[in-house]
């Protein structure tokens, strides 16, 4: 009996201890989908050799090419809707093939010099929802106190055809547990990582 009573005393001291790994877990699965997303989109600016961006929205993550340093919410979903549009008719017309590679679109006359090929683009769109509940700040490396990230809130995160990115750091907490991670402008890796429970 005695055996029994421990066995249970402990078994109910380790369920929370297990629901709180969990907990944490899921609120550090977006800090991970974002370092991902982070390396993916610096690759695309150094292959595409154009810049790229990671906006920070309150609903998540969205990469997408460059548009402007003053976008909104709103402008971001519009363009993401407007280039599921574009990408299939562009494939429809056949001027993509199914992958994410630019292709050459030229139309030659006999007798005619080659000209230079216009690259047509397949516009590359990411989206990395975050969890209900779960809230993001972002500081770059000039400001003093972290932006935290609500309602039409935007924050972008530009990565150079050169590989270059803005140092930032973003902190994501959900519920009790907070992370905090520090991004390299050379390699847009996390250098630094602190996790915390209040």
């Amino acid at each position: 009996m005695l055996v029994l009573t421990l066995l249970a005393l402990l078994m109910a001291a380790a369920i929370p201890s297990v629901y709180g790994l969990r907990e944490a877990a899921q609120a550090r699965e977006p800090l991970n989908s974002l370092a991902k997303l982070a390396k993916e989109t610096r690759l695309r600016a150094m292959k595409d050799r154009r810049p790229y961006q990671i906006a920070f929205t309150s609903t998540g993550f969205k990469a997408t090419r460059y548009i402007s340093p003053y976008l909104q919410a709103a402008q971001i979903e519009e363009f993401i809707q407007r280039s599921a549009i574009e990408t299939q008719q562009k494939e429809e017309a056949g001027l993509l093939p199914n992958d994410q590679s630019p292709v050459a679109s030229t139309t030659l006359n006999p007798g005619d010099a080659a000209p230079a090929p216009a690259l047509v683009f397949k516009d590359w769109v990411e989206s990395v929802p975050m969890p209900e509940g779960m809230t993001v700040s972002v500081r770059e490396w000039h400001e003093s106190e972290p932006v935290p990230i609500a309602a039409d809130a935007v924050k972008l995160w530009v990565f150079q055809p050169s590989g270059m990115v803005t140092p930032i750091t973003v902190t994501l907490q959900l519920q009790n547990n907070v992370f905090t991670a520090d991004f390299s402008a050379l390699t847009a890796d996390i250098v630094k990582e602190t996790s915390t429970t209040l």
